[in-house]
């Protein structure tokens, strides 16, 4: 072929790469093909026609067209890293993966084919090797921006935050207009709990692309975490008028209603998500949850075996559960599979805490009589079941002993229980603007020695904090009934009633046994205000059943019971907490389905604790839930002078109940299966001199047996911390714990 025709096809060439990258596809295909009609061997052409068949996702001619231009060139480096993207697009990452490995085996400078092994070792979850590849990317080309921003990815699901974020400002300063990286710059941030920064960086995003759905989502979920719920669900909303399909957006839309008490509307936009995400297993988890809440039992048995087989799926291929520990121990009550979950979460935290890389020196240097620092961790320092609790624990402490510090990060609600606590503490430390590394770092400068976990797997918790092993003994109580499942736990604080020596295979935690109710109680104020019946809508002459527990404590089996009591008691009401409305139609439904009168069942709306407290003494009798006893519940009845009728279960949140029964000296009340707590109940209703014997006895014994001796259980806590801290001092592991009574 002459000159002239040679430079003519080379014009060709070069117009047709101008109109390729200018995204004018299909004209460049056009000079593409022309020029291979004269030279039919030119694989530079060919692989970039077969590049253009690639980016039109055309894979299977992009295949066939970079396979020709390799038969012609073997070792170009630069067509080997193409035919791997377009074995990564077809999912055959191992074939990619051989591409660019070939390529760098010819080219070990090649930045594309470093980058391109990058992206297919991050979708194999190799992220070590992902991110070494993305690091020599950037040793060739400081400035690649694609490298800065999935090295930040990668870096992120490591839960290395502060790199990760240093890489998006990085490639930010080259393009500041670099919407993903904003967005994900932002998550990054929030997940520090850099809550104001995450917010500016979503709006930058959002200039940059005001329709992206995504970035909407992301910044109402930062406004969710800030409580800003109505900021929230706006964002949502708008999220959802630019892509209606989008099921994460429909899913967080979903939760925050929720939160803000609209149960309906938040599950029908759970079920909307699950409609266009069938596999989304996390919302059918908290759909399930939310059914409970409604008291929706029709279609719960059918959800509740596909979130089950979603929960044993994720386990196996080793992943946490889509269902959190705290809503499966609401409904299962085998220890056994609920430790399997917890486990699965306590794992998942682990293994994000461990990439941090963060080591504390616990080893230090202490006088003989220096006092011992308990450091308390919760979200729930406010209005909240965990602090009228533990409202009176902090006071008590012997300051002779201990130095007594609050970690709070929950919000502040001003409430009276918030500031007693930040009174009673000898520091109170808010720590939600931190960080888990700054907080745990906090809790090191302290020096605190033991430090308590009051949440657990509840909402809210940050466990991530004492999985970093900031004290040298980290024990869990209170706010998770169960084990928490994780190796950073030395102790939990249990009792042989909620935690029977049997059980401890289910725990990775070594048991304190207190020597009553584990749980500590405050002696609360009750109202004077004169409440009557008739204020309450009860009727006067009418035996009234109480069970004032949220609805999702409420299962049908329970229900059914509780319904033939009524049935057997004609004269006779059921008094309840008013939830929400679903639950209050949901549960009316269900009595008259069971033959019971509507206006039988009695809706309590909520009110101030002291006044709840005085109300209850209105009821006869309190009927515990079952799967998930009464908390507080149970407590209050309890110091309110009335008896509680309570079945032992088979896990912890189904035995607590008994635990404070014994403590008060009302054994008699705990039933050892349903058919007995039914014929309990109806024997107690049915017999006024016993019952009135049995308040009677509750009358005495509440301020005589332990359970409501704030002082007496927080000197035998203080044993169990000396004990412990001396088996620590000793270098001995943890054991068993045994605390007696002198």
């Amino acid at each position: 072929m002459n000159s002239g025709m040679e430079r003519e096809l080379w014009n060709d060439r070069e117009t047709a790469v101008e109109l390729h990258r200018a995204g004018r596809l299909a004209e460049a295909e056009f000079i593409y093909r022309q020029i291979l009609n004269v030279r039919p061997d030119n694989a530079d052409v060919l692989h970039l026609l077969g590049l253009a068949a690639y980016q039109s996702n055309r894979l299977e001619q992009a295949i066939g067209l970079i396979s020709k231009a390799l038969e012609l060139e073997p070792d170009n480096a630069k067509f080997l890293t193409n035919m791997g993207s377009v074995h990564l697009a077809q999912a055959r990452v191992d074939k990619a993966i051989g591409c660019y490995t070939r390529a760098l085996e010819i080219d070990p400078k090649y930045a594309d084919a470093h980058y391109n092994l990058g992206n297919a070792l991050k979708d194999q979850g190799k992220l070590d090797e992902a991110i070494a590849c993305y690091r020599r990317t950037l040793e060739i080309d400081c400035r690649s921006i694609d490298a800065l921003y999935n090295l930040g990815l990668a870096l992120s699901k490591q839960a290395v935050l502060d790199e990760a974020i240093a890489c998006y400002r990085r490639a930010l300063d080259i393009d500041p207009h670099f919407m993903d990286a904003l967005n994900n710059l932002g998550v990054a941030l929030k997940s520090q709990g850099k809550l104001d920064e995450a917010i500016g960086c979503y709006q930058q995003a959002l200039l940059a692309n005001p329709r992206s759905a995504v970035v909407k989502t992301n910044l109402g979920n930062a406004f969710s975490h800030l409580g800003r719920r109505d900021e929230a669900i706006a964002c949502y909303r708008r999220a959802l008028e630019i892509d209606p399909g989008f099921a994460e957006g429909h899913f967080n839309l979903a939760s925050a209603l929720n939160q803000q008490g609209k149960l309906a509307e938040a599950i029908g936009h759970c079920r909307r998500a699950l409609e266009l995400n069938p596999d989304y297993g996390t919302a059918a988890a908290s759909l399930l949850h939310f059914l409970q809440q409604a008291c929706a039992w029709d279609d719960f048995k059918e959800l509740e075996a596909k979130v089950d087989a979603w929960t044993e799926a994720a386990i196996e291929g080793g992943e946490k559960s889509v269902e959190n520990p705290y809503f499966l121990a609401t409904r299962c009550t085998d220890p056994a599979r609920n430790f399997k979950v917890c486990r699965s979460w306590g794992a998942d935290i682990d293994k994000r805490t461990a990439r941090l890389n963060l080591r504390f020196d616990l080893e230090r240097n202490r006088g003989p009589n220096t006092k011992i620092t308990l450091g308390y961790l919760s979200s729930d320092f406010r209005n909240h079941p965990v602090a009228h609790l533990v409202a009176g624990l902090f006071e008590c402490h012997d300051r002779n002993a201990f130095r007594v510090i609050a970690y709070s990060h929950g919000h502040d609600d001003g409430s009276s229980y918030r500031k007693r606590i930040e009174r009673d503490c000898d520091a109170f430390v808010d720590i939600r603007q931190l960080d888990d590394a700054q907080a745990a770092q906090r809790i090191f400068e302290d020096q605190v020695d033991i430090l308590v976990d009051l949440n657990g797997h509840t909402s809210g918790n940050r466990l991530q904090i004492p999985a970093l092993r900031p004290a040298p003994l980290r024990i869990a109580y209170l706010g998770f009934a169960g084990s928490n499942g994780t190796d950073f736990f030395d102790y939990i604080i249990t009792d042989r009633t909620v935690t029977p020596p049997e059980h401890a295979e289910f725990y990775s935690e070594t048991f304190i046994y207190m020597p009553h109710c584990y749980l500590v109680h405050d002696r609360r104020e009750i109202s004077s205000k004169a409440i009557t019946r008739a204020d309450e809508g009860l009727p006067e002459d009418a035996f009234v059943f109480c069970s004032l527990n949220h609805a999702y404590k409420i299962e049908p089996e329970a229900f059914a019971v509780w319904m033939n009591l009524l049935n057997a008691v004609p004269v006779s009401i059921l008094w309840l907490l008013e939830s929400n409305p679903l639950a209050t139609a949901n549960l009316i439904e269900a009595a008259v389905a069971k033959g019971v009168n509507a206006e039988r069942l009695v809706f309590a709306a909520k009110r101030k604790k002291d006044e709840h407290l005085a109300r209850l003494g209105l009821a006869d009798l309190a009927l515990d839930t079952l799967v998930f006893n009464g908390g507080a519940t149970t407590s209050d009845a309890l110091w309110a002078g009335v008896p509680v009728v309570a079945m032992l279960g088979g896990h912890s949140p189904s035995r607590g109940s008994a635990g404070k029964l014994k403590a008060i000296g009302l054994a008699e009340l705990i039933a050892e299966n349903i058919e007995e707590y039914q014929a309990l109940a109806l024997r107690l209703a049915g017999d006024a001199g016993r019952l009135g014997a049995l308040k009677d006895k509750l009358a005495e014994n509440r301020l005589s047996e332990p359970l409501f001796d704030t002082p007496r259980f927080v000197t035998n806590m203080e044993k169990a911390y000396q004990r412990i801290w001396r088996i620590h001092q000793q270098g001995e592991a943890p054991r068993q714990i045994e605390v007696t009574e002198d």
